[in-house]
């Protein structure tokens, strides 16, 4: 704790301006090393996605992400599979099979909220806990990773 790193600005030079829209940043690394980080924008419903090739010491420029969402969780499985959920449609997941270059997206409920996080239990089979838009309990699925996508999954024996 004697010594810390400067701060390092997320949106890369030349940067996009977008740094006073950017908030809740959730961040996985892909098979390759890279790491995403996706920030929930203020005055658009799509991700801002910033990618860092050199483990974060530098990062791209800020650019729109490839889907709607907003209070994000973001998990990488052991088997490269990267994972959000969050806010749109209801309550979405998003699953990039290829290290964030596609997303295969699903609504996995009606919630509007989130504000979760995920957890691998055993490989490809992922723990999702996150508070509902209904004020009354935290919630919790279990998701399956699968080579086409994701599903859901009963309690894993």
């Amino acid at each position: 704790g004697r010594t810390w790193s400067d701060p390092v600005p997320l949106d890369g030079p030349p940067g996009t301006g977008l740094n006073l829209d950017m908030t809740e940043p959730c961040m996985a690394q892909t098979q390759t090393g890279d790491i995403l980080c996706l920030s929930r924008p203020i005055y658009s419903p799509w991700v801002w996605e910033s990618w860092s090739r050199d483990g974060g010491v530098s990062w791209e420029p800020t650019r729109r992400g490839a889907f709607p969402s907003y209070a994000n969780t973001m998990l990488a499985t052991a088997s490269g599979t990267i994972l959000v959920a969050g806010r749109m449609p209801g309550l979405g997941l998003h699953a990039s099979l290829n290290g964030g270059l596609s997303w295969k997206h699903y609504q996995i409920g009606t919630d509007i909220w989130a504000m979760g996080d995920m957890y691998e239990v055993r490989p490809d089979v992922v723990l999702f806990v996150y508070m509902d838009s209904y004020n009354t309990l935290l919630r919790a699925q279990f998701i399956e990773v699968t080579s086409d996508g994701v599903r859901p999954m009963p309690h894993p024996e």
